[in-house]
Formats: C-alpha cells, sequence, structure tokens
C-alpha cells in the first residue's frame, strides 16, 4: 500500500507540472499508469523521466520556433516601417494646414534619421540629436544619457561613442567602481571646454509640457553591469514633480494625452517569453503626440522621482503602421544588469 501511495503522489506531481502545457506536450499517462500497475518503482520513475524529458523538449522546440517566427516577424515589420511612414505618415502630415512649422522640420529630419546607419547617428553628438532621452536614476544626477556603442568588428571591442571619444581627447576614463553603482563620475574640467563647442541649450519634454534648460557638467558611469554617459542639466527650471522623459533639438509642439487603445496593442505585441532579459516594455504607456500629426505616439515606463524602480526605464517614439505599434526610436537604462546575467 505505501509503495502505491508513492506512485500515486509521484503520478499527480507529473500531472499537476504539466497541466498547463499543449495536448501534444503531455507526458504518457497510459505507459505510466501501465507500469504502476506491475508495481515495479524503478521502472515507473524510469518512464517519467523519460515522457517528462520528451515533453520538455517537444516543449523547448516549440517555443524557440515561436520565437524565431515572432522575431523575424518583427523584422520584416521593422525593414518595412520606413517606407511606411515616407509613403503614408509623413504625406498626410505634411498636408495638414495646421501642422506647427517646428512639428514640420522635425517630421523630415525623422525622414532622414530613420535611412541612417548606426555609425550616421553615432556621429552626432547625443544632444544634438533628434530625441535624447532623460534620466535621473540618483538625487542631483538629471541629465541626457548616452549610451557606449561597442566596436563589435574588433577584437578589442572597444567603445566608439562620441562620449568616449571626447573621454579619451582628453585622457579621461570613466571610474570603475560596482559598489558605487548609480554614481556617475564627473569632469568639471572637461565640461568647462566641452560646453565650448556644443550648444548647451536643452529643450526638455516631461509628461505635461516642455522646459529649456541647458548642460552644466559632463560625467560618466562604468559599473560591472551597467555603463553610460550624463550630459547633467541644470534642475532649477523643473518643478519639483515634474516627469522629465527626453529632449529634442527641435522645439516641438505636443498635444499632451493618453491613449489606452495604444498601449494595450503595446502590450498585446509583447512576447515575453522570447526575451532572455528582464524588460519593463509591459510597463510602456503613451502620453503625448506631436500637433497635427496622425499615428505617433510618445511612450515610456518609469517610475518618479527617481527613474530607478523598474528593470529597463525607457522612452520611444511608436508608430501606427496599420495596427502594429513600430518603435521608431527608443532608449532604455538597463538597471537589470543584462550583462551579467
Amino acid at each position: 500500500m505505501k509503495q502505491r501511495y508513492s506512485y500515486a503522489i509521484l503520478f499527480l506531481i507529473l500531472l499537476g507540472a504539466f497541466s498547463c502545457r499543449q495536448a501534444e506536450e503531455q507526458p504518457d499517462i497510459e505507459a505510466i499508469e501501465a507500469e504502476m500497475a506491475k508495481g515495479d518503482s524503478a521502472t515507473v520513475a524510469a518512464v517519467v523521466a523519460d515522457t517528462a524529458g520528451t515533453a520538455a523538449a517537444k516543449a523547448t522546440e516549440a517555443l524557440a520556433k515561436e520565437c524565431i517566427a515572432y522575431f523575424e516577424e518583427w523584422e520584416k515589420l521593422r525593414a518595412a516601417s520606413t517606407d511606411y511612414y515616407r509613403t503614408v505618415v509623413l504625406p498626410k502630415a505634411l498636408a495638414n494646414p495646421r501642422l506647427p512649422e517646428q512639428n514640420m522640420a522635425f517630421l523630415l529630419a525623422l525622414e532622414i534619421y530613420l535611412s541612417q546607419t548606426p555609425e550616421e547617428i553615432r556621429a552626432i553628438p547625443t544632444t544634438n540629436q533628434l530625441l535624447f532621452p532623460i534620466f535621473k536614476v540618483n538625487e542631483k544626477e538629471m541629465g541626457v544619457f548616452a549610451f557606449p556603442a561597442y566596436d563589435t568588428a574588433s577584437e578589442d571591442f572597444i567603445d566608439i561613442s562620441i562620449e568616449n571619444n571626447i573621454l579619451a581627447r582628453s585622457k579621461l576614463t570613466a571610474t570603475i567602481d560596482s559598489s558605487a553603482q548609480y554614481k556617475v563620475v564627473f569632469h568639471p574640467e572637461l565640461a568647462d571646454s566641452l560646453l565650448k563647442t556644443i550648444d548647451p541649450t536643452v529643450t526638455a519634454f516631461t509628461a505635461k509640457g516642455k522646459v529649456k534648460t541647458k548642460v552644466v557638467n559632463f560625467g560618466s558611469y562604468a559599473g560591472e553591469c551597467l555603463e553610460y554617459y550624463n550630459y547633467l542639466l541644470d534642475s532649477k527650471p523643473f518643478s519639483k514633480h515634474a516627469k522629465v522623459l527626453f529632449g529634442s533639438i527641435y522645439n516641438l509642439s505636443l498635444a499632451y494625452r493618453n491613449y489606452p487603445k495604444v498601449d494595450a496593442t503595446m502590450l498585446e505585441q509583447l512576447n515575453e517569453k522570447c526575451f532572455d532579459c528582464p524588460s519593463s516594455m509591459e510597463e510602456q504607456k503613451t502620453f503625448a503626440t506631436l500637433e497635427g500629426v496622425e499615428g505617433l505616439y510618445f511612450a515610456y515606463a518609469d517610475t518618479f522621482p527617481l527613474n530607478n524602480k523598474l528593470d529597463t526605464p525607457s522612452r520611444a517614439l511608436v508608430m501606427d503602421m496599420d495596427g502594429k505599434m513600430i518603435y521608431l526610436w527608443y532608449q532604455e537604462v538597463d538597471l537589470a544588469g543584462c550583462s551579467c546575467i
């Protein structure tokens, strides 16, 4: 009786383990029951292990196929997004007589941006780019964030970002101190000369409006699992509770409101099973559109006043492409430390 009771427990555990799987992934219940009737514990265990292993292998194979198809579909959509923007979104916006002039300039620049190579984009200082993210992961350190760009074609795997070039020209390097995570090493001696070569003025956009501010310092952080550069901003022009999100070289006119249907679509599109690293993309929500433009939405995922609670705080510009939300611009801070996982 005790042996039969042990088999029953084993059988129930196996059923529970596979209860949420598809029919084709279920263990061979009949084979297990047959061996249980014979009373051979070793054979029962072998059948359980074999059927469990087979089901697990099938589940892994099915997931691999699902994820390959998922990423292939999105790669095709991204490849088609530039033409869709150029032939559908842009002409419709330019035909709108109420389109603000700065928004028109931004849209035309966005068309160029979407056709640029990563190398061409990297050649432009971050604060002079079309869009750039603003984060504050620590008190008194709100700034425009830039990130390393590693040369994967080189054996040395060096950072070829314009920010690293700035440090290299000044014979400075980021201080590596994994015990001081989220602490930036600022280089005031470099900032003084840097601010003479770039326009320090920044138009920053919050969840409710825009604010004029300026770059006041330049810093770098290099930890074990996180690296970034920080163009420190003057925080005095911002209200205490402002949700500061991104900046642009254009003085954009935004219409501020949330779009629940777009948020729901972005969430439905996610297949979290196919991502190796933690992500907070499921937290993304829209907060604004460009005045006079249909089908483009600004979105973010974050916590405030400090942007350090989510795995990947993010900023994005998404485009509605026949019901699919395509990212035209996206930046995140990898606080989960994916490079160390």
